[in-house]
């Protein structure tokens, strides 16, 4: 019997690819690269900030400015946080059947909660 139901936020519940496409890309065309497209950029949303930037511009934690470039696309994603951002189709009425069920459900995410608390308060 299921006791409870427990879901990943990005790319699970929530399509956060576009927002965070947006971040990686604004990073890129100030460094007057061309933007990548979010057919490339969508199956990294859920490797977070970590696996966009190794995608957008080869650089991983520990390189000679990750650190900087990091802290400037988290910037930029809470710029435009929750501007793109939606809920998967159907995800509302799974929500609602678990509701109706009587079946808790929660979020289990990567996600800093700066960025969690906010986008699951505005998506509702």
């Amino acid at each position: 019997m299921i006791k409870a139901v427990l879901f990943d936020f990005d790319g699970t519940l929530a399509d956060t690819a576009p927002d965070l496409g947006h971040a990686l890309n604004r990073l890129r065309t100030v460094r007057g690269l061309s933007e990548l497209p979010l057919s490339l950029i969508r199956p990294q949303a859920s490797a977070g900030s970590r696996g966009l930037l190794g995608l957008g511009f080869n650089i991983k934690p520990g390189d000679d400015g990750y650190e900087s470039m990091r802290d400037e696309f988290l910037d930029c994603y809470t710029q435009r946080l929750c501007h793109d951002t939606r809920l998967f189709p159907g995800v509302d009425n799974l929500l609602d059947q678990l509701h109706q069920r009587n079946l808790p459900w929660g979020i289990v995410t990567n996600k800093p909660a700066r960025f969690a608390h906010p986008l699951i308060e505005q998506l509702g």
